[in-house]
């Protein structure tokens, strides 16, 4: 068994491509960065959008940067049912099956078909990290909570890159469930096949 490592309760948000950046948000607008996150030169922007689903409901999210190939809207399935989205639980980047929905701003609204998913849980670690535990990038492993009550997160995503640093990434709906908040720790268990 791992070391614990640290939970972070993700907040819904979205990842922008360039091109719908500068669509919402007027040309030569660049992003007030508003802190940094946990991982490497990733950041969360001041700007925030709101999405919308097929039924006009919407929910206000955080842009959060450096710009993606694609524009990526995580959501949790409760925030998924509300707008009517049919969204996948998914990988980061994986938009094969992911839901539309329309993306507004005061300056302009897009329609964005493929960008809905909801975010599989994911453990972040760096090429060191990783190799220390014998994991590899895509591999899927379980996780034991650390605590008291004994608890299991199944078909977790582990995602590696030099600049990362160790963390479980669940969205709202999860910690909910299994009573977790940031600052819990988790321990990887195994590697499921």
């Amino acid at each position: 068994m791992s070391r614990p490592i640290p939970v972070e309760v993700v907040p819904s948000h979205v990842h922008l491509s360039e091109s719908h950046h500068r669509i919402l948000f007027g040309d030569g607008h660049m992003g007030t960065v508003r802190h940094e996150l946990s991982q490497t030169g990733q950041f969360a922007y001041e700007e925030t959008v709101d999405v919308v689903g097929a039924d006009g409901e919407s929910v206000t999210l955080r842009v959060l940067g450096p710009h993606r190939k694609s524009t990526q809207v995580e959501l949790t399935p409760t925030e998924a049912r509300l707008l009517g989205i049919d969204a996948p639980l998914a990988k980061s980047g994986d938009l094969a099956t992911a839901g539309p929905c329309t993306i507004r701003t005061a300056h302009a609204t897009i329609d964005a078909a493929a960008t809905v998913i909801v975010p599989k849980c994911h453990l972040h670690l760096s090429d060191t990290e990783a190799a220390s535990l014998r994991l590899t990038n895509g591999a899927t492993v379980r996780v034991d909570v650390v605590g008291d009550a004994t608890r299991v997160i199944e078909n977790v995503v582990v995602r590696v890159h030099p600049t990362y640093r160790a963390r479980l990434h669940i969205h709202s709906d999860v910690a909910r469930d299994l009573w977790l908040h940031s600052g819990s720790h988790i321990r990887v268990r195994d590697i499921q096949r």
